[in-house]
């Protein structure tokens, strides 16, 4: 399993609307036949900032249906969060992969 990453540097006046936005964009997101699922986090920090940091996890079965979704999708995801926010929210993107899991 792979864990695609979108962390969101959020500005703490567009958080309100960012919340708004992000809840039903990941709803439909999720339907991608790409994506196994989605999760919304947010990173708590015990340093004082401006900003709110939000992670979009996107799970995906494996490296071929990654790639998929890295044509397709990532780019209009990028995409539609620049042009909604702006500078208002910065991001940046990584990829995790599970290699075991302990329970």
């Amino acid at each position: 399993m792979i864990l695609y990453n979108i962390t969101c540097n959020v500005e703490a006046a567009a958080e309100k609307n960012w919340l708004e936005w992000v809840d039903p964009q990941l709803q439909e997101w999720s339907k991608s036949e790409n994506l196994k699922s989605t999760t919304l986090l947010q990173l708590k920090s015990n340093s004082p900032s401006d900003e709110v940091i939000y992670a979009l996890q996107f799970h995906i079965a494996d490296p071929d249906i990654l790639q998929k979704f890295l044509t397709k999708e990532e780019p209009l995801i990028k995409e539609e969060i620049n042009r909604k926010f702006g500078e208002s929210v910065l991001h940046f993107s990584s990829q995790l992969q599970i290699l075991k899991e302990y329970r």
